[in-house]
């Protein structure tokens, strides 16, 4: 019952974002990409701050850590790969040419930031508070770009003359936006309660809760959003949802974590579950940069190397 009810929130809410972002856009006289990578990737990136600061704090570094590599693999393996069974993904010469360096770059970051080597010259892996300024500092480069790109958006539409529909008020458009994070926040919190009483009889590591059902519990947000989203052709949406948050998952929320309290990391996590993250992002790379679009041929294919991964992970308990 409780499964239920978070699904029908998670599903509901998504759809009053999906509706309230679109239309804010026009107002803000703003691509829908902009907002998918600002207001709605930071509302559905919530839950990972959440469950990353809070796991930090009380020593489950595993768990910290491998909820945000294990919901960017998901969001981009899974989400994008579902949503683009359901519909063509338009990706914009403008996000592969400006904004898919930054997700490129801060996962690189990611894992070289994590080896002590390159900056301290130790044989150990930790994210330490130095890190969490270098990812802090990329994080404000990255939203200039983002008021930058705003105030060009608006520069060309004023040069426009015909005047844009607006479907709801701009107090409407607010509080579909406020309600349908609430509903996701609330929907994704209740869904991981539910299935942490399920799983919890198993005795399963604290890594493998991060990197799966923490995952998967704090990316449903992204998944509902996303999939709604490419439903109602708002791939701009979907999209810029997606790439916004992993970059806040990795630059704001580890950048936030480890300024906050340092951070040790396995071998395993960072050598092989951080390797898969980066694979999957380049193959989302190679895919929008070749066609433009992600279709149903490489949502398969986004979709499988998740399933491999998954059963990997299984494999290794």
């Amino acid at each position: 019952m409780l499964a239920a009810v978070s699904l029908f929130a998670l599903v509901k809410g998504a759809s009053y974002l999906v509706d309230g972002a679109s239309d804010i856009a026009k107002w803000l006289k703003v691509s829908p990409m902009l907002v998918g990578l600002t207001v709605v990737a930071f509302g559905t990136s919530l839950p990972e701050l959440m469950v990353s600061f809070f796991g930090a704090l009380s020593g489950n570094n595993d768990l910290s850590l491998g909820n945000i590599i294990g919901s960017n693999i998901f969001n981009i393996a899974l989400i994008i790969g579902l949503s683009a069974l359901f519909t063509k993904l338009v990706v914009g010469p403008r996000t592969v040419m400006y904004e898919f360096p930054f997700l490129l770059v801060s996962s690189f970051m990611l894992l070289i930031l994590g080896n002590d080597i390159f900056i301290f010259n130790k044989n150990t892996f930790s994210l330490g508070r130095i890190d969490g300024i270098i990812f802090l500092i990329m994080f404000s480069f990255f939203l200039y770009y983002i008021f930058i790109s705003m105030r060009h958006d608006q520069k060309e539409a004023a040069k426009k003359t015909e005047k844009v529909q607006h479907q709801n008020p701009f107090w409407k458009n607010s509080l579909l936006i406020i309600g349908g994070l609430l509903a996701l926040v609330i929907g994704g919190k209740l869904f991981v309660a539910a299935a942490q009483d399920i799983i919890a009889a198993f005795g399963v590591s604290e890594l493998f809760i991060g990197v799966t059902l923490a995952a998967i519990g704090t990316s449903l947000p992204e998944l509902a959003t996303s999939f709604v989203a490419a439903r109602k052709n708002e791939s701009d949406i979907a999209i810029g949802n997606i790439v916004g948050s992993n970059i806040f998952n990795i630059l704001l929320i580890l950048g936030v974590v480890s300024l906050a309290k340092p951070i040790p990391i396995s071998t395993i996590t960072l050598g092989i579950d951080g390797m898969v993250m980066i694979f999957v992002t380049l193959l989302f790379l190679v895919f929008a940069a070749k066609n433009g679009y992600i279709h149903k041929k490489e949502g398969f294919f986004l979709l499988a190397a998740y399933l491999l991964y998954f059963a990997y992970v299984l494999w290794r308990l």
